[in-house]
């Protein structure tokens, strides 16, 4: 029987997956292995040989011989400037058609040697780059992906297409992905959320008061602590409109020094102020010709999803869409396979 493989390559790690032609995972692997590496040590051979031990180790774990794939997909970082080989991002509107037919072969040997062929699936961006001298302005309604493009195309081979679609992928960063009704890829907008988050609670004066403490702060009443979460809720929208979110950052601190609160309370009030400004993005989607549409996609842990879907819930834009939460391990893993395997299908390789 053939399989194929795919790689996702990330920035710190990589996961690699061997896939029958329904897309069932027979095999997958992961390593602490991306572009990163190449970063810190000036060369594509670590992020090379790594891949490489990745497959091999994946392969030999399930029995599977390098024969038995027909090829190779590889979407992500591994097209980028320190990858294995930079791929121009394709400008939107795009389709599976378009990734399908830009599809681009390792040559074997020079970069990625399995003995089996490696096509890489290129990133998206939003629109041409401006011309050399253009306004700074116009860095306003720039973005771009790589890897997300193929999730859409596994989203919409699961999930179907049709209509105006939104994606909201919680991950280090924040990206807001539209899908028109011919589903294609019409941008994406993305903050760094995720990243400043990180950043708050690991170096920051703030992550004391947002995990517990030797005091007794602690609300026993799972009623009354329900209670206060959504109060967080809600006062960290307010805080956010009125005051701006570096003020909202000190909150916590308050809350916990200068008052009586649950430490549970101050971490779910810094995560929804970040939501809260980052929610912003959707109403600057009109600037970017993107819709919301009426079905929106969560792609992300699931208590930030919720909590993400329950402020959105109470936005204009998130009054009368239907949400879908995809949060776990194997389903978010679906969307990168089944994309790899729809474009693959349209180019002819399966």
């Amino acid at each position: 029987m053939k399989y194929a493989g795919v790689i996702d390559c990330g920035t710190t790690n990589s996961r690699f997956s061997v896939v029958d032609e329904c897309g069932d995972i027979i095999a997958s692997g992961a390593a602490k292995i991306g572009v990163k590496d190449t970063a810190i040590h000036g060369t594509k051979e670590v992020l090379k040989k790594g891949l490489q031990a990745l497959l091999e180790d994946t392969l030999s774990s399930a029995g599977i011989d390098v024969a038995s794939l027909k090829f190779v997909m590889s979407s992500g970082m591994i097209t980028s400037e320190l990858g294995l080989m930079e791929l121009p991002h394709l400008p939107a509107p795009v389709g599976l058609e378009d990734l399908a037919g830009q599809l681009v072969k390792l040559p074997r040997g020079a970069d990625l040697d399995l003995g089996v062929d490696v096509y890489l699936i290129r990133g998206i961006k939003n629109r041409l780059d401006p011309e050399r001298g253009a306004s700074l302005s116009d860095a306003k309604l720039l973005d771009f992906m790589r890897g997300e493009e193929t999730q859409m195309m596994g989203l919409l081979s699961l999930y179907g297409g049709g209509e105006f679609t939104t994606v909201v992928n919680l991950a280090s960063h924040t990206k807001y992905i539209v899908i028109d009704p011919h589903d294609r890829v019409m941008g994406s907008v993305t903050t760094l959320s995720g990243q400043v988050y990180e950043s708050l609670v690991t170096n920051s004066l703030i992550s004391k008061s947002i995990v517990q403490g030797n005091r007794d702060d602690r609300i026993e009443d799972p009623v009354i602590l329900h209670e206060n979460m959504e109060k967080a809720s809600v006062f960290a929208i307010e805080v956010v409109h009125d005051h701006g979110l570096l003020r909202s950052f000190l909150m916590p601190r308050f809350m916990d020094t200068l008052m009586w609160t649950d430490w549970r309370v101050r971490k779910r009030f810094l995560e929804a102020c970040i939501i809260a400004d980052d929610m912003k993005v959707v109403d600057a989607f009109p600037e970017f010709g993107f819709k919301v549409g009426k079905r929106v996609f969560l792609i992300g842990l699931e208590e930030r999803c919720r909590l993400f879907e329950s402020q959105f819930r109470n936005t204009a834009q998130g009054r009368d869409v239907k949400t879908t939460i995809i949060s776990s391990e194997t389903d978010v893993r679906k969307l990168a396979i089944h994309g790899a395997l729809a474009i693959a299908a349209k180019a002819g390789l399966w």
